[in-house]
């Protein structure tokens, strides 16, 4: 994808969008000390942390790794939310920067075992993925969109 696919967002989209970072980094935040996995969950809230700084003007906001990816995907679903109506620009925010669907399978597990406080569970996530597996989402993409 060249700099010229990346969309340019709307004040109020960034605003959204930004909101959705802080808000679930922070519910991340939250259950790291009750979690069993609270390292995991660190790197998670600080992917959510790094995606909202890319949103800054002169940044690239397109996700470098599985884990942004996904978390992008809970971004625009949480500012889809808070929004209460579809919103073009989140739309054509999703297609562009999720063009590939790649983090799809990574959602899927999270949402297994869903707990009714948390839009995901990032500990079924890694309870499911294996030591390297668990690292491979927090590399960044090769020049051939294959995870190192």
């Amino acid at each position: 994808m060249s700099d010229s696919e990346v969309p340019s967002l709307t004040s109020r989209t960034t605003a959204l969008l930004a909101e959705a970072a802080d808000t679930l980094a922070e519910r991340v935040r939250a259950t790291m000390t009750h979690s069993p996995r609270p390292v995991f969950l660190y790197y998670i809230a600080q992917t959510f942390d790094i995606l909202r700084d890319n949103l800054s003007p002169g940044h690239d906001p397109r996700p470098r790794t599985p884990a942004q990816q996904l978390c992008l995907h809970l971004m625009i679903e949480h500012a889809e939310r808070a929004g209460g109506s579809l919103d073009a620009d989140l739309i054509r925010a999703h297609r562009t920067l999720l063009p590939d669907r790649d983090h799809e399978p990574l959602l899927a597990l999270g949402r297994a075992s869903r707990k009714p406080e948390l839009p995901y569970d990032f500990v079924a996530l890694s309870d499911a993925l294996t030591p390297h597996g668990t690292n491979e989402i927090f590399d960044p993409f090769e020049p051939d969109d294959m995870v190192a």
